[in-house]
């Protein structure tokens, strides 16, 4: 990979760098997708990389709704991806704003956009991440997310 001088990229730029943009082509229709995507124990199915284990997760699909998902590390450390749904619109769109609080009380906010497009008698996922502080956490999603997106084909398949 390439190196970025974070110290002279302007804020366009960073923004662009510090993202996630993919694409999944889905062999399901757009609304068993958005099912996938928002009822709960169909997201503990696909979700997290492989290194983790999903012991559940929490969805209440409204604005303003909750959007948790509790998981184990490979280290046996339980944590959570806790966000809040900040537009929902089905079947076409679900965005979920996620925000970590660190030890020193800071807390940072990135936002999820996972948009449906029908495509045949399937669906195209577009899955955009922002707002990550810096490339290791950029990266570390990234993997993440290739596994979700594969975990979630799988599941859409059986």
């Amino acid at each position: 990979m390439a190196q970025v001088d974070m110290a002279s990229a302007d804020r366009e730029d960073l923004d662009e760098i510090l993202k996630i943009d993919m694409h999944r082509d889905l062999d399901a229709p757009r609304a068993r997708v958005f099912e996938a995507l928002t009822i709960p124990e169909q997201v503990a199915q696909w979700w997290g990389p492989a290194v983790n284990m999903v012991d559940g997760a929490e969805v209440d699909a409204k604005i303003g709704g909750r959007y948790i998902v509790h998981m184990s590390g490979e280290n046996g450390e339980d944590f959570s991806m806790r966000g809040k749904i900040t537009e929902l619109s089905p079947p076409e769109k679900l965005v979920i704003e996620f925000t970590r609080t660190f030890e020193d009380g800071s807390s940072r906010s990135t936002v999820l956009t996972l948009t449906l497009t029908e495509q045949g008698g399937g669906t195209r996922l577009h899955l955009l991440h922002t707002g990550f502080a810096n490339l290791e956490l950029r990266d570390g999603f990234n993997g993440g997310w290739a596994h979700s997106m594969q975990h979630l084909a799988d599941l859409l398949a059986a």
